[in-house]
């Protein structure tokens, strides 16, 4: 008897891709498993998994039939449709059983769906041109089986990524050890173009993390230990009298560097706080009425301690919006911590020998390319709705604005990105939500899942109440 567990699991997470399914596409996937003599969908089976997880999983004997369900319940849906060509390809056999020819739907649908993808600023690329003449989800001729899917050159683009990203990760563990999924977070961040704020007990790592990450990525780093006697000046740069040629020049203060570790950044005055404001938001600073723009790739990884308040200073909520996510580190587990001692007791500590792995260029890529990564607009309505529910039901200080929506929408590209796909799914949504919702809702991850998934049980009854 085969185990059909992980089949199941694949169709429904092909359902859920794009919210929760409709009631008819529930019932089109039970009659056609009852047809396979499997059993229905059922709760256990309700939970988003990626192809690269399900798809070695699945038995070799279910993937004919598997693909031909998938290709046939994705229907016009782009989102779907990538979700069959993803395990297609991963089963190394193009379309194993012939998939039907995708429907083109009707013109009602095509318009709402428009063209793929519209949603970054600039126009259509060429990889955009290729999505849009020859795959199937967008309702072109399906390619003749082969030995392997068709990549166009965003697919090829986003698989080199992901291994450039899996190379840093790996480089930044040799310093942070048993802390894989922060670091991949962190840099999660970075290629949406965010700034993080690491809120954590002093002596974890945070700055060994910060460090480590622009040693991976060959890139400049610069570090401002704020103490309430800093001045702005001594931030964003000042004019300099010379007294050789009798004119002011300008001498860049620290933030003019790529990676900027803003360490205890709440233990410096509101006033030099204020900094950061422009240069955060707007990749420059003005000093004396002259913008000077800073070099991208520009992040800021600001540190925080949560214990000790005395001679600190609160952030306004303003500098709180402008970074995109808030982790934490935690402390490591005994077995890391002796990992910890074996590392760092030796002769040469490992951030001395850390050595680049990718270039400063390569990481410009990462963050060229997120906004090439499609979202439907399902799932840019489901963003919306979420944030709309929690404004009305936020308690008071909380404030969620369009910047932290786009924010949270932007992580879950570069996410996608990533994890090595060129689409977002709910997955990726939810996943970010607990980091870049958290600060601004003044709470933590675990209470924003729970008003998440709030929102969306009163969203599912009143439609439920509006179709009685």
């Amino acid at each position: 008897m085969i185990d059909t567990r992980d089949a199941r699991r694949a169709i429904a997470g092909l359902l859920l891709a794009t919210g929760a399914p409709a009631p008819g596409e529930l019932e089109l996937a039970a009659d056609r498993l009852r047809a396979l003599g499997w059993p229905p969908l059922d709760a256990g089976d309700h939970a988003r998994e990626t192809p690269e997880a399900l798809a070695p999983r699945i038995p070799r004997a279910l993937h004919a039939d598997v693909l031909s369900l998938l290709y046939e319940l994705a229907g016009d849906e782009p989102i779907r449709r990538r979700i069959a060509d993803a395990y297609a390809g991963l089963w190394h056999a193009g379309s194993p059983a012939a998939p039907a020819a995708p429907r083109r739907g009707s013109a009602l649908t095509r318009w709402l769906i428009g063209p793929l993808p519209h949603h970054q600023v600039g126009g259509t690329s060429q990889e955009d041109a290729m999505i849009e003449r020859g795959t199937p989800y967008r309702g072109g001729e399906l390619a003749a089986p082969g030995p392997a899917a068709e990549r166009t050159p965003l697919r090829h683009r986003v698989e080199r990524i992901q291994a450039e990203f899996h190379r840093v990760v790996a480089a930044v563990e040799q310093v942070i050890v048993g802390k894989r999924d922060v670091i991949e977070r962190v840099l999660t961040a970075m290629a949406a173009r965010g700034h993080v704020l690491l809120v954590d007990a002093p002596g974890v790592g945070k700055t060994q993390l910060c460090k480590a990450i622009a040693c991976a990525i060959a890139t400049r780093f610069g570090r401002i230990q704020f103490t309430p006697d800093l001045l702005p000046l001594d931030i964003t740069g000042a004019n300099v009298f010379d007294i050789r040629d009798k004119q002011f020049h300008f001498r860049p203060g620290p933030i003019f560097t790529h990676i900027l570790l803003a360490d205890e950044i709440n233990r410096a005055t509101p006033k030099t706080q204020s900094a950061l404001l422009e240069v955060m938001e707007e990749r420059g600073a003005t000093v004396d009425g002259t913008t000077h723009a800073v070099e991208e790739p520009f992040s800021v990884l600001a540190t925080m301690n949560p214990l000790d308040h005395q001679g600190t200073y609160a952030l306004p909520a303003a500098q709180i919006d402008r970074f995109m996510m808030m982790l934490e580190i935690g402390y490591p587990t005994p077995e890391d911590e002796v990992r910890v001692l074996d590392y760092h007791l030796g002769a040469t500590p490992p951030l001395a020998a850390l050595q680049p792995v990718i270039s400063r260029a390569s990481f410009i890529e990462w963050r060229d390319t997120v906004p090439h990564i499609h979202v439907s607009p399902e799932i840019k309505r489901t963003a919306v709705d979420y944030v709309h529910g929690l404004r009305r039901t936020s308690e008071a200080g909380a404030s969620i604005s369009p910047r932290a929506t786009l924010a949270w929408v932007r992580a879950a590209q570069a996410r996608a990105m990533l994890s090595g796909r060129e689409f977002v799914t709910a997955e990726d949504i939810m996943a970010v939500a607990p980091d870049v919702l958290r600060h601004r809702m003044w709470s933590d991850g675990a209470t924003v899942r729970e008003r998440l998934r709030a929102i969306a049980m009163a969203g599912t009854h009143g439609a439920q109440g509006g179709r009685r």
